[in-house]
């Protein structure tokens, strides 16, 4: 910025367009606010009518009532931007420690800005405020009560943006300067409702709305939202998409379970869908779906050098063209960078499923590019509005009823020499990263179980990585040490559910303790992030709040936390039992892939209307 904010200073900014029988109204309700020390900063967006020279008289009759001869002013574009290039110009000439926002044909309660100031300066953790709403017309100007969906309380304010809603008038914003300088202005990224976007851009800093009407929409035949509302967008239906499911490579893991589990779903819609991605361990998975699989050698890190990059991209035009593709979607960095930008250049949506916080790599020249983004969790979604990329949070889903089908009748027990009655312990997981340090607490905890306590205990692990050879030598170390195989390592399985059905209990995160949860298993989640301990129907919402560990966390993984708990666990074994049956109903309608799958559809459609 060229200058310093002015400490008590609100700047208005008005956008109007073709608002001459309007704009002396909106003027007036801001000269009349009980707070005095305003700034006015009109931009008209090239109006067509008689806007313009109304402003120009309005503020020769009243420029001798502002503190500041430069606290009114009049920006007049050279051609029209639209409702997001309009505003965005004014609020980058606003000079106030505060920001308002209003359109020209609406009003503000007398009391308004006094009001949001107050609250601001009394919640130093909330650094915007919006309110409610009333309406009016020109005939009947008495603002009456307005059913909304207006929402209170920053929580509960970004839990529902998360999820897609909308709780927040953008007019009735109150901002500090300060969060404007660090998010900028509003994009046209969302055609008709672009306040929305910079809407979700607030919510890392603190927002919250006040239960009164302090602001007055006109209702009129040319008001903005109608206007957009009245546009004929082309009508696309669900059995009209397309889908290119992109992914780097078909190898096993919970991203590459969810896309699985995604197009199970599609198919069973009759939505064209088609994969394309590297060969992988999960490969013979993804061709039992009998949909086309297109197989690209994507390399492990985005690509940099122009001329490989147009190669890769070329491939993949091609494959859009061929399948007659109107929505990628991707899904990890080395492929969805490419795809991107192949996207934007067909002008085709891209939308981008972020799976953890580990994006790093694209996340401030690709991401942000993406038409839309979906976030698997809500600290995931917290993340990325750290960076200003706003995403909508649909959870990664299951078909429950897949998971309580009659098994494979060959005993893993049995093939892994467990006696039948000896406590099992199943943990699931990419062996890399910090998982693998909760493979490492779980080995020495069963060691001690076992040698210090006696416990019958055996411990089986699913799953390959760079550290899986380094976790056979420890393992090996304590069968031999305890004179018995009680650490069973079996690398990658396909058949996972077949494992956790013969668990007692199953130590994982993410994906893995979803799945567990539908074969109604007692589950101790932890993760990347750290511990949370075992899931029952009190903490399961909140356990979901920090993705199970694998995102976030309350606790860290230290191995005290898993003996104590398993410890527990071997000694009650009913209670355990009770633990994950509690935890079923309400993941069921959570994590259900049906209703999830609404969702993404819906986010499919929307882009694609809002592309067209």
């Amino acid at each position: 910025m060229k200058y310093q904010r002015i400490e008590g200073l609100v700047s208005f900014v008005i956008s109007n367009y073709n608002n001459e029988n309007y704009i002396s109204d909106c003027l007036d309700s801001i000269l009349n606010q009980t707070y005095e020390n305003i700034e006015i900063i009109v931009v008209d967006d090239n109006s067509t009518d008689n806007s313009v020279q109304v402003i120009k008289q309005w503020i020769e009759n009243n420029k001798n009532l502002f503190k500041n001869d430069d606290y009114i002013k009049l920006l007049e574009l050279p051609r029209n931007t639209g409702f997001a290039g309009c505003v965005t110009a004014g609020l980058f000439l606003a000079k106030g420690e505060y920001i308002a926002m209003q359109d020209g044909d609406d009003k503000s309660a007398k009391n308004r800005i006094e009001k949001q100031v107050q609250f601001l300066k009394d919640h130093p953790e909330i650094n915007s405020v919006g309110s409610n709403y009333a309406s009016f017309t020109t005939d009947n100007p008495t603002p009456i009560s307005v059913y909304n969906e207006i929402e209170y309380g920053i929580s509960k304010i970004k839990d529902l943006y998360s999820a897609g809603k909308n709780c927040i008038s953008n007019g009735t914003l109150l901002i500090k300067g300060t969060v404007f300088d660090k998010i900028g202005g509003l994009t046209r990224k969302i055609d008709g409702a672009e306040d929305y976007e910079f809407i979700t851009k607030l919510l890392v800093y603190g927002v919250d709305n006040l239960n009164e009407e302090l602001y007055y929409y006109r209702n009129h035949d040319k008001q903005r939202s109608k206007e957009f509302c009245s546009i004929n967008k082309s009508f696309i239906d669900e059995k009209d998409l397309r889908v290119l499911m992109v992914l780097d490579s078909l190898n096993l893991g919970g991203t590459e379970t969810h896309v699985l589990s995604l197009i199970k779903e599609f198919m069973d819609r009759d939505i064209h869908v088609c994969v394309l991605a590297n060969h992988g361990t999960f490969s013979s998975e993804f061709m039992k779906l009998g949909c086309t699989i297109y197989n690209i050698d994507f390399p492990l890190y985005v690509i940099k050098d122009k001329n490989t990059e147009i190669v890769y991209k070329n491939k993949i035009k091609q494959i859009v063209s061929v399948e007659h593709i109107n929505v990628i979607h991707a899904h990890q960095s080395s492929s969805g960078a490419l795809c991107v930008d192949v996207g934007k250049e067909l002008s085709i949506p891209c939308i981008f499923t972020v799976h953890g916080l580990y994006y790093y790599d694209i996340l401030f020249d690709k991401l942000s590019l993406a038409d839309s983004v979906i976030s698997v969790s809500q600290p995931t979604y917290d993340w990325l509005l750290e960076y200003n990329v706003a995403s909508t949070v649909v959870p990664n889903a299951v078909k429950f009823t897949d998971f309580m089908q009659t098994r494979n009748s060959e005993s893993i027990k049995q093939s892994l020499g467990i006696d039948e009655n000896a406590f099992t312990i199943v943990y699931c997981s990419r062996i890399a990263w910090d998982k693998t340090k909760v493979a490492e607490n779980l080995l020495k905890v069963c060691r001690d179980l076992v040698r210090i306590e006696n416990l019958d205990i055996h411990l089986i692990i699913i799953g390959d990585g760079p550290d899986f050879n380094q976790l056979v030598g420890v393992a090996d170390r304590i069968n031999s040490l305890l004179g018995k195989k009680h650490i069973h390592l079996v690398g990658s399985k396909t058949n996972v559910i077949d494992y956790y059905m013969e668990a007692d209990c199953v130590v994982g995160t993410g994906r893995v303790a979803i799945e567990a949860i539908a074969c109604k298993k007692p589950v101790f989640a932890a993760g990347n992030n750290g511990y949370f301990g075992l899931l029952n129907c009190d903490n399961i919402e909140n356990a979901w709040r920090v993705y199970f560990g694998d995102h976030k966390s309350l606790k860290s993984n230290n191995a005290s936390f898993l003996y104590s708990d398993l410890k527990y666990a071997y000694n009650n074994r009913d209670d355990l039992a009770m633990s994950g049956e509690s935890c079923y109903e309400w993941s069921k309608n959570f994590f259900d892939i049906i209703s999830n799958t609404d969702k993404i559809i819906q986010i499919y459609l929307n882009t694609i209307r809002n592309n067209s």
